[in-house]
């Protein structure tokens, strides 16, 4: 790994209240399709809709999921071949989840984070949440769900550990 090779994100969902946001460690080799696992498990999301990922920056560049035998997403960018890092690098990220009730979340690359600097706060994985927010949302209605729980998603992430590829 390269010497800041960790990226602290602030993922804040928009249009809620009260304000709801995660703070979380990733490393910089971050695909999109491994973030988007990553917020699923954040907001407690259960991957039930279709996403896309699309710079601030330029919002014509849109990521997400290309399954060209069905026609869907012929003019996004395939999420598994692309990393967020370069995107984030040059500024925001926004993430909408389920077209239809438009859950939008900006992602935010807040600083960079050393090797040295992770293991000297006794962080053991990677993914780990650090702070959050406001609770989780109940998909089909909007309401509120369960409180912002660190522990318990850093138990998530600690379950799928070496296998996002896998995990959704």
């Amino acid at each position: 790994m390269t010497e800041s090779s960790i990226m602290q994100l602030k993922v804040t969902l928009k249009n809620v209240k009260p304000d709801t946001w995660r703070r979380v460690l990733v490393p910089t080799s971050i695909r999109y399709d491994q973030l988007h696992a990553i917020i699923q498990v954040l907001f407690g999301w259960t991957n039930s809709h279709l996403h896309s990922f699309s710079p601030v920056d330029d919002p014509a560049i849109e990521y997400g999921i290309v399954m060209q035998d069905l026609d869907v997403g012929d003019e996004m960018l395939d999420e598994s071949e692309n990393f967020a890092y370069p995107d984030l690098e040059k500024g925001n990220v926004m993430y909408i989840y389920d077209f239809g009730a438009s859950w939008t979340h900006q992602i935010e690359l807040e600083k960079m984070i050393t090797m040295k600097a992770f293991l000297q706060a006794k962080h053991h994985q990677l993914p780990v949440v650090l702070a959050g927010r406001g609770p989780e949302r109940i998909e089909a209605t909007g309401d509120r769900g369960g409180a912002f729980n660190a522990q318990k998603i850093n138990g998530l992430f600690g379950e799928f550990a070496g296998s996002w590829d896998e995990a959704y």
